[in-house]
């Protein structure tokens, strides 16, 4: 009995002492993660909506268009956003564009009067989407999901003007405007955390809309975005700071938007939207480095604005007519956005070539203000190492291979 007594103390002491351990531990690390959780609790922006943590700020407000110059000057070159309030108020689309008056329209027959349509308010990059009639469209929107993301049909174009600020023939006759897309739903949709590879006049001829835009420049490498840099998977609307603990350092640009008002979103700066009630929305897409060009040459810009200068009077040149070399200069300019400077004794040994060509006040390393400043010309010269480097990019940045940035999904 004593032998079985004392097989029984030595099994069984060490395991209870090894129970009340593990379950002690378990106690004191449950109870350390709900101080974390109560911190986290606390912390501002926590499983809240995306821009609601970190400091706010607020954007330039005018209650017209500057002219061309002015704007491109102050603004594209300076990636400042401005918010254009009332901006086109009194124009056709904001005046006339009702349902009753959409529905009345007489539309081509075939695919040409088809729209393509999101199925979900909440955006992703996976979900089903489809292609209806317009007219249909207009009949369901109010009681699905469904909402319109595709480029202004060619019946609504002369009901849009084209903003003062891009009324330069070098711009929208010169295959320099890439897109114009039309969003349309009845309010609630949410896109992605994305940026675009493009300039962007957004204008609102129906409800409310919300922009939280952040500046990559200076809060770049804070926020969570995939391989080339298109869009996050970010959940906006309970962004937790466990798993992007930076975004409480992030500044955010808060811009409540009605109809009547545009906003200029600056090349690859950082957003998300929002919509409210019926909404209507068109956003006006150029290319960033041919516009500076064309401006550093001289652009011929109207005097004064003219109304009648609608989309129907723009020459697109599409969003997959940037490809090359602008997305190889795109994908440069995010890299030297996160990083600073390149060695040309890294990623670029073998193009010292190309690199000397780049390298403009020849200190040795290349910087953001001088790829910004390249033009098509230098770009063209070097074709040939564009090659070696696109091989080289896209084995840093493998999505961009498959996806590019021409996406067409990027605002709501």
């Amino acid at each position: 009995m004593r032998s079985h007594a004392r097989d029984l103390y030595v099994y069984l002491v060490p395991a209870l002492l090894w129970f009340f351990f593990v379950y002690a531990t378990d106690v004191h690390d449950a109870s350390q993660a709900d101080v974390r959780a109560d911190k986290l609790d606390d912390q501002k922006g926590h499983l809240k909506a995306f821009g609601e943590s970190g400091t706010r700020l607020e954007v330039d407000v005018s209650d017209k268009f500057p002219p061309p110059e002015e704007f491109f000057r102050k603004y594209v070159q300076q990636s400042r956003p401005l918010k254009l309030q009332g901006a086109v108020r009194d124009t056709r689309a904001c005046r006339l564009w009702t349902d009753d008056y959409l529905l009345s329209l007489e539309l081509p027959e075939g695919e040409g009067a088809h729209v393509f349509l999101e199925t979900r308010k909440k955006e992703n990059r996976t979900q089903e989407t489809l292609s209806m009639h317009f007219h249909e469209f207009l009949k369901v929107y109010n009681g699905t999901e469904y909402y319109m993301a595709d480029k202004v049909p060619a019946y609504l174009r002369s009901d849009i003007m084209l903003p003062c600020s891009l009324q330069c023939p070098e711009l929208y006759q010169g295959d320099k405007m890439a897109i114009a897309m039309m969003w349309f739903s009845s309010g609630g949709t949410k896109s992605v955390v994305h940026t675009d590879y493009f300039d962007n006049i957004n204008c609102l001829f129906r409800g409310e809309k919300t922009f939280i835009m952040v500046d990559p420049a200076v809060h770049r490498e804070k926020v969570d975005l995939n391989n080339e840099g298109a869009h996050s998977d970010i959940d906006v609307d309970s962004v937790d700071l466990t798993k992007h603990p930076k975004l409480a350092e992030v500044e955010f640009h808060h811009i409540n938007m009605t109809a009547g008002d545009c906003l200029y979103i600056p090349y690859i700066w950082i957003h998300q939207v929002r919509s409210y009630n019926s909404n209507v929305a068109v956003n006006f897409w150029w290319n960033h480095y041919a516009s500076l060009d064309a401006l550093e040459k001289g652009m011929s810009c109207l005097d004064t604005c003219d109304h009648q200068l609608t989309l129907k009077d723009v020459r697109f040149g599409g969003a997959d007519a940037f490809q090359e070399p602008e997305r190889i200069r795109d994908l440069l300019v995010n890299m030297l956005i996160s990083s600073g400077q390149l060695d040309p004794q890294g990623l670029l040994k073998t193009l010292t070539k190309m690199f000397d060509q780049l390298d403009l006040d020849k200190d040795g390393v290349l910087t953001l203000p001088e790829a910004k400043q390249t033009t098509n010309a230098m770009w063209k010269e070097i074709a040939n190492d564009m090659a070696v480097l696109t091989s080289m990019l896209d084995d840093l940045y493998p999505d961009a291979v498959e996806e590019g940035n021409g996406h067409i999904k990027d605002e709501l």
